[in-house]
Parts: structure tokens; C-alpha cells; sequence
């Protein structure tokens, strides 16, 4: 476990952790308006979490209390040059938002990227969540003046 300061610690999630993981998930993607199918969601996790090739996905904890996760996945960018991250999903429960966990995170996700030789972190965010873009613009993020296009093909 890695701690970022006395209260907030990253736990990597296995596939022991699933049904919370799920859980979490489900709260996000409520949020979020995203598709929450809690049987092909599940297959999606445990296929996550037992290849650690895809990425890593940690659950965020406050005094072992869990608070949240965060997925980050791998890619390879020519752009970049190498090994690439994306923040998959960034999830605090509301109780645990506006605190500085949500950028204590991305510290601690950079740390990891770094330690991994990984040249580049992407992630995305939704036009009308100001209060994510503030966060993110505040931890160097930017708008590259790409527009993310998606096609399910499953």
C-alpha cells in the first residue's frame, strides 16, 4: 500500500475486490449517465483486474474507510513516444470531494506512471463537469484540441 499522506492511502485492486470495485463503479456511473450492466461490468472487471498488462486499478481509502478508485489503463502513443496512461475512471464518493484527494490521486498516479517509464497520461472529462476541468487544469492537464470519437464495435 503507498501512502500519500497520513489520511489518504491507494490500495492496488485485485480481483478479491471486485464486488466493492462493482459497487463503486455503479455509483460513478449513475452519476455519469454511463451504462451499468452489473453482470458484463463484473466480466469487464475481473478481465481487468487479472491482466496487469491492461493497467492497474487502485481503491482510494481515508483511515481503511473506502473513499474511491481510480483505473488507469496502457496504450502505446507514436504521438508520445512511448508507453501511454489513461485515467480510465477517477471516482470520490461526494462526501470525499473538495478535500484535495481528487489531486493527491493524480500525484499518486503520475508517481506510478513515472515509475513505470510511462511518457504520457490522457484522460478525459465530461464539457459540463467545470469542477473535474478546474481540478485537472490545476494538476497541468490540458486541452489538446482533440475531440474523443468512439465507436462500440461489441
Amino acid at each position: 500500500m503507498l501512502t500519500v499522506d497520513v489520511n489518504v492511502a491507494y490500495r492496488t485492486a485485485t480481483s478479491k475486490d471486485v464486488d466493492v470495485l462493482l459497487e463503486l463503479v455503479k455509483e460513478f456511473h449513475q452519476i455519469e449517465k454511463l451504462p451499468f450492466d452489473p453482470v458484463l461490468d463484473r466480466v469487464s472487471l475481473q478481465q481487468f483486474l487479472t491482466n496487469p498488462a491492461l493497467g492497474r486499478a487502485w481503491l482510494i481509502t481515508e483511515r481503511e474507510r473506502i473513499i474511491g478508485y481510480v483505473a488507469v489503463t496502457f496504450s502505446y502513443s507514436i504521438e508520445f513516444r512511448g508507453l501511454g496512461a489513461y485515467i480510465d475512471e477517477l471516482y470520490l464518493r461526494s462526501a470525499d470531494r473538495g478535500q484535495g484527494i481528487g489531486t493527491q490521486t493524480l500525484k499518486f498516479v503520475e508517481r506510478f506512471c513515472r515509475s513505470q517509464n510511462i511518457s504520457s497520461i490522457a484522460l478525459s472529462v465530461h464539457e459540463d463537469n467545470e469542477r473535474a476541468q478546474r481540478v485537472y487544469r490545476k494538476a497541468g492537464y490540458g486541452d489538446r484540441g482533440y475531440q474523443l470519437m468512439m465507436k462500440a464495435i461489441a
